[in-house]
Order: C-alpha cells, then sequence, then structure tokens
C-alpha cells in the first residue's frame, strides 16, 4: 500500500482523471476515449516517500493487468479491475487530501497520474450527467432454495436524492412474501431460513452512483396504533361494548353493510344475529362468535358478486346503492368509498355523476383501472409469454420486458386524465416512459425518472401512440421474426372493431421463407389455400405496414422491408406511419367506436348485443366535435342507459 497526501490546491474543484502507470512524452491515452489528455500533475511515489514511516519500501514491482485496484481518497473508497492506465473520474476540492492506494494483496502501483478535464470535455460532460444522476434503493424478502433465491419486492424503489446518510423505511406484510416453511422431516438446512436483500435498483444500465448501507433494520409487526386498523375496523368503538348483544349487533350491522355496499335488511340482519348468537351460546368466546357471523357475510353472494335486483324483465334505473358500486368497481376495481355511499344514502349520486366521475378519474386508485382494462383490452398478456429470441434482441430482457409492458397502461391513464383527444391514442408527440423504456426506444439521455413514467418528447416520427409500442408489438410477434397475420388482427379485433371471422379448423400458419417468396406473396399463396381468402381480407392489410417494425417492437433499419399496403377501402398506406395518418384523418370515428364498445362492455360486465351497438355507434357522433376527448368518451358510458339500466 503506499500513502500519503495531495494538494489539490490548482485544479480548482474539477473533475479530473486519475491513471495508473508513466508519463509518454507529456501525454497519456486514455484507452477508450479518442482524444488525448494533457499531462497537469502526476504523483510519483517518491514525492511521498518523506510523508510514510520511516522505512517502509514504496516501489513494488509492477501488477499484471487486470487486477484490482483500491484507491482512498479522504474519506472515499474506490475499488474495481483495473484493465488500462485510466482508472477513474472523480471530483476533488481544494487543498490537501489523504490518499491511499494499493492493488490486492498489498502491492503499490509505480505512479499515479491526475489529468485535469477541460470543462469542455466529452468526458467531463458524461462526468456531470453522472453526478446528477440519483440511485434508488429497493428491498427484497423472501427464501434462498437449492436453485436460487426467492425474494419480492417490498414496495416500490426509492430515490437516494442526497448524500448524507438518511433513513429509508419500506413496509410490507410478512404473509405476502415467500415463506420458507418447514415441513416435517425436512433436512434441508436452508429451511425456515428468511433472506433480505438490499439493493441498488439500476434501470438502464446507464453509469449510476453506488450506494452506502450504512445498516438495515427489521421490525415486525409494526402496527402504528394499537389496537391495529385491521381490528378496529371490525370492532368499532361504541357505548355497549360491555352488552354482548347490542354490541354484536352494532358490529356485524357495520360490516355487513360495508361488505353489501349497501343498508342491511332487517331479515338479513336478523339471520346473521341467529348465528352470532347460537355461536355466542356455545363458547362464550364473543370474538369467535363474531367470526361466525362474519364468514356467512364473507361467504354471501352479496358480498361475492355486484346484484341488481329487478322487479320485471324490462330495462329498470339501478339503485343509487347499486350505481355507487358499478362506478366504483368500473373506475377504481374495489368497493364504493364512503363519499359514495353518503351521496348514495341522500338518492343524490345520480345527480353528481359528472363531478363524482371526475373525482375518480383523478385520484390514485384510478390505476387499477388504467392495469385492468388496458391489459384486457390491448391483450397486454401476450408480451409476458412470448419467448424472444435473445441473441436477435439482446435489449429486451426480462426487466426490459416487464417495464415495456406498463408503458400502455401508463400511457392510456395520461391520456384520460389530462383529458387529451383520442387521437392521441393513435398519434402523440409524446411517450410515456421512465428510463428503461426511454433506454430501449435510444432516449435515455433525455430522463432522469428512474422507475417513474413521465410524458417524454419523442421528436421521432416513427413513435407515438400505442401502434407502435414496443411492449405490443413484441406481444403480437413470434419472439423471432414480426407477424403481420397477428398484428392485423390485433388491429381488426382492438383497434378498428371490425374483427375477422374465426380461421376453419387444422389451417396451417404461415410458412417460414424457404424460397425467394417476398411476404406479400407468401401471404398471397397462404391466403389462396380453402378457406383462408375471407379471414385474411379483413387481416393482412392492416398487419403489413407493421412490417417496419421488428419482432422486438423497434423500427427497422436495415434489409428488405415489405410494408406497402392496400387497404380494404383501396387506400394505399406505405408503412406504419402512413396506417397511422389514415387512422386519424379518416377512420377516427371508427377508432372512437371501438374504444368505446370496449369500454362499455368492460363497464357493465357484458358483451353488446347488435342493436346496442348500432345505437352506441350512432349517438357517439356527438362526441366528434369536442375531438372524443377522453373524459367526455367515460361520461358518454356512464350517463347511458346501458350503464345507469339493470
Amino acid at each position: 500500500m503506499a500513502t500519503g497526501t495531495i494538494n489539490n490546491g490548482n485544479l480548482d474543484n474539477r473533475a479530473v482523471q486519475l491513471h495508473i502507470g508513466r508519463i509518454q512524452e507529456s501525454k497519456l491515452f486514455q484507452g477508450d476515449i479518442d482524444d488525448v489528455h494533457i499531462y497537469r500533475r502526476a504523483l510519483d511515489l517518491s514525492e511521498i516517500q518523506a510523508l510514510l514511516e520511516p522505512g517502509r519500501s514504496l516501489i513494488q514491482p509492477p501488477v499484471n493487468k487486470p487486477a484490482i485496484l483500491t484507491v482512498k481518497l479522504g474519506k472515499r473508497q474506490f475499488s474495481a479491475t483495473l484493465h488500462q492506465p485510466a482508472f477513474m473520474t472523480v471530483r476533488i476540492g481544494a487543498g490537501a487530501l489523504p490518499l491511499e492506494v494499493q492493488y490486492a494483496g498489498g502491492a503499490a502501483p509505480h505512479r499515479l497520474i491526475l489529468t485535469r478535464l477541460q470543462d469542455t470535455h466529452p468526458l467531463a460532460n458524461r462526468f456531470r450527467t453522472f453526478e446528477k444522476r440519483a440511485p434508488h434503493i429497493g428491498v427484497h424478502v423472501g427464501l434462498r432454495r437449492d436453485c436460487g433465491s426467492t425474494l419480492a419486492p417490498v414496495g416500490k424503489p426509492q430515490t437516494v436524492s442526497g448524500t448524507d446518510l438518511q433513513k429509508y423505511v419500506f413496509e410490507g406484510a410478512i404473509r405476502n412474501f415467500p415463506s420458507p416453511d418447514v415441513e416435517k422431516d425436512n433436512v434441508n438446512y436452508l429451511a425456515g431460513i428468511r433472506e433480505i436483500g438490499v439493493r441498488s435498483e439500476y434501470t438502464d444500465g446507464r453509469d449510476m452512483p453506488r450506494l452506502l448501507i450504512k445498516s438495515v433494520e427489521f421490525e415486525g409487526p409494526f402496527y402504528d396504533t394499537w389496537p391495529p386498523a385491521t381490528h378496529t375496523n371490525i370492532f368499532i368503538a361504541s357505548n355497549h361494548t360491555h352488552q354482548p348483544k347490542v354490541y354484536a349487533r352494532e358490529v356485524i350491522r357495520n360490516f355487513a353493510s360495508r361488505a353489501f355496499r349497501r343498508p342491511l335488511t332487517n331479515t338479513e340482519l336478523h339471520s346473521l344475529m341467529s348465528i352470532w348468537e347460537q355461536s355466542f351460546q356455545d363458547s362464550q368466546d364473543f370474538t369467535q362468535s363474531i367470526k361466525d357471523a362474519l364468514l356467512i357475510v364473507l361467504t354471501s353472494p352479496q358480498f361475492l358478486f355486484l346484484i341488481e335486483n329487478s322487479n320485471t324483465p324490462k330495462p329498470e334505473p339501478i339503485s343509487e346503492h347499486e350505481l355507487a358500486s358499478k362506478l366504483s368497481y368500473f373506475l377504481w376495481n374495489r368497493a364504493p368509498d364512503d363519499r359514495l355511499l353518503e351521496l348514495a344514502v341522500s338518492n343524490t349520486l345520480t345527480h353528481s355523476l359528472a363531478t363524482e366521475t371526475n373525482r375518480l378519474i383523478q385520484d390514485s386508485r384510478f390505476s387499477e383501472f388504467a392495469a385492468e382494462f388496458t391489459t384486457q383490452w390491448l391483450d397486454l398478456d401476450k408480451l409476458a409469454v412470448v419467448e424472444i429470441d435473445r441473441k436477435r434482441y439482446p435489449n429486451l430482457t426480462r426487466d426490459a420486458k416487464v417495464q415495456l409492458g406498463q408503458e400502455p397502461i401508463h400511457f392510456l391513464q395520461y391520456l384520460i386524465q389530462h383529458n387529451l383527444p383520442l387521437r392521441n391514442l393513435i398519434r402523440s408527440d409524446f411517450i410515456m416512459a421512465n428510463e428503461t423504456v426511454a433506454n430501449y426506444y435510444g432516449l435515455g439521455e433525455r430522463t432522469e425518472s428512474g422507475f417513474e413514467f413521465l410524458p417524454l418528447s419523442h421528436d421521432n416520427e416513427h413513435l407515438g401512440g400505442i401502434l407502435s409500442q414496443a411492449g405490443i408489438l413484441a406481444g403480437l410477434s413470434d419472439g423471432r421474426e414480426s407477424n403481420p397475420v397477428k398484428r392485423g388482427a390485433w388491429v381488426a379485433r382492438k383497434i378498428i372493431a371490425r374483427p375477422p371471422a374465426d380461421p376453419p379448423p387444422n389451417v396451417p400458419d404461415l410458412e417460414q421463407d424457404n424460397s425467394n417468396l417476398t411476404l406479400a406473396e407468401r401471404l398471397l399463396q397462404h391466403r389462396n389455400q380453402a378457406g383462408c381468402i375471407k379471414c385474411h381480407e379483413g387481416i393482412d392489410p392492416w398487419g403489413l405496414p407493421f412490417e417496419t417494425f421488428d419482432a422486438g417492437g423497434l423500427y427497422k433499419t436495415s434489409g428488405k422491408i415489405e410494408s406497402q399496403s392496400t387497404l380494404p377501402d383501396k387506400t394505399v398506406v406505405d408503412d406504419l406511419d402512413g396506417l397511422k395518418q389514415y387512422l386519424v384523418n379518416k377512420q377516427l370515428d371508427q377508432v372512437a367506436f371501438s374504444f368505446l364498445k370496449h369500454l362499455t362492455s368492460y363497464a357493465i360486465g357484458r358483451s353488446l348485443s347488435y342493436n346496442e351497438l348500432v345505437e352506441l355507434k350512432e349517438n357517439q357522433l356527438e362526441l366528434r366535435t369536442s375531438g372524443y376527448r377522453m373524459q367526455d368518451l367515460f361520461r358518454f358510458v356512464i350517463t347511458s342507459e346501458l350503464f345507469l339500466n339493470k
């Protein structure tokens, strides 16, 4: 090890390059940088000889590279494998600074060289960008198996915004994580051992400041109050806690009313109280008798289903409480909150639909709708099951697939919550991206959002809108080649609501290109088989324009591309950009109808009849003048007879 002090008074708190090696003609070449750094300051070990302990040898034989080198500058320590003389870039302030440097095993380098970087140097610009980046800390809990670890994240990663030591708290119910339960006679010595992992969560592969973890504390069980809310939400505060029958009636009525999302009838309350009385009489255990009664509540169809009671076979207006549940499960995927129930009790919810719709859409719980509806509508689950050829698409990693699968969800949620026109669904000048998604599209340097999805201007004519989102396009491929048939059928079903007929049984797949036939010729050969042509007339024209994008969902930059297509109305488009323009300019009414069709079906929980579809298509035209703004489409559905009737 070599130790000493450097005086950095002449470097003005600028970034410097630390090299290990010798001076060559007053210039030093850095291995992976094209230009040359002018030699500014060299620290030969002989310069700090006098600062070391008497008699200690400094000069060590050169170490064969690569070798692990550790450098300590003041309180900071840097360790890495040295592959070349240029070891690191670091910012050091003016004044004396203690220095220690050694190879693994204790040997010291022959010479240290500090090269000051000019502010305009590309590496200095890269370093300043690196300094501004904030790492993300994540916590994972699980267990270790013979084949590896099974860890699940505890909440979302948190951004470490400062350099001072801070406390970061991650909370989660231990029952939600993989449990290392010990089976009887299990001789696995790892059984019963739970692991906690704390790590820096990398997003897109760019350089990231490292984390220094001082300590990890695990606390549990943890409750903000005692008794915990899980208890007091059931055993509510009351002046009758010493009167078992009276208090039991209050507890059961409160719980069942919330579970059924409406007031209990006298018959229902009497039935539940009978269960409680019998259980309490047998056991004299108040808590257990309450559990027995509530078990009946949680297995009742009134809790498990959204029940709309009708008096006649004809359509009838839904009640206020039925409307509260229907609206809440539509936009939040959960039971109505106190506000909706209060309006239902006062019979004013129907008159407050516009206000409540806006409130529910702007609430964070609206993300539940965005995730479920977008996944079902756009078939996002296809991305999770497609097997990607890793050699052809090395950037489409497991983590990238997860984040790309979230892009359409965040995109649709942003369009709705900001009430943007529907045309943005097809063409938009922005994408919703976090660092992983942005990097996949080659826009990584434009964002520092970590894992958070934010709108990002792309300045790329091939990006924008759901038709060119990589997660969707990759899911509509075979993992090796793009698939115009899958993509065309998807457009027909999901985007323009003109689904093709189901294929007859035993129809062969499109053969791989084992000849000199073009893709268009192979499709023509396939569709000319008996029983194929009728289906493909409604599929192939919509799928061919997608040939400008590969199986990884990115725009093709090489190879022969056959993307020109003649659409069913004889319009010719050259590629996906042309198809987007066609849909926005000539087929926006049809796109709006398709979106409303899927949205209405999701809202009411069933498919629409032919007459309902015709009526929907006629009535939607009233929204055309406003550009089919997204929230207008939601209000159109919620105020329709399909939604308000049962």
